[in-house]
């Protein structure tokens, strides 16, 4: 069986969470048009990649829970972009109770 992993490793996982934390907030303070939910989503994506690999341990699990975790995952992304696009295509439509703009 595995050895648990060592103090050193959750403390250096936890640093790194907390800078990107700090990337985070620091990203939310610039005006980057366009770019800044790509790159916040990719700050996300490297937060949750670390806490999948160290503190669910899919880096020392099996190859079938590995498995069930990358199929999780992609059944996650299609539902966001499932989601992503009914979103996008939707027309907006005044609420009924607001007068429309005749000037």
């Amino acid at each position: 069986m595995n050895s648990p992993p060592r103090l050193r490793v959750y403390a250096v996982t936890w640093i790194a969470l907390m800078a990107l934390l700090v990337a985070t907030f620091v990203l939310a303070h610039f005006r980057l048009g366009a770019w800044n939910p790509a790159v916040a989503l990719a700050i996300a994506a490297a937060k949750a990649v670390l806490v999948a690999l160290f503190f669910m341990h899919l880096r020392r699990s099996s190859a079938l829970v590995v498995l069930f975790a990358v199929v999780a995952f992609f059944a996650l992304a299609i539902l966001f972009g499932l989601s992503g696009t009914d979103y996008a295509t939707r027309a907006i439509h005044p609420t009924p109770w607001v007068a429309p703009d005749r000037y």
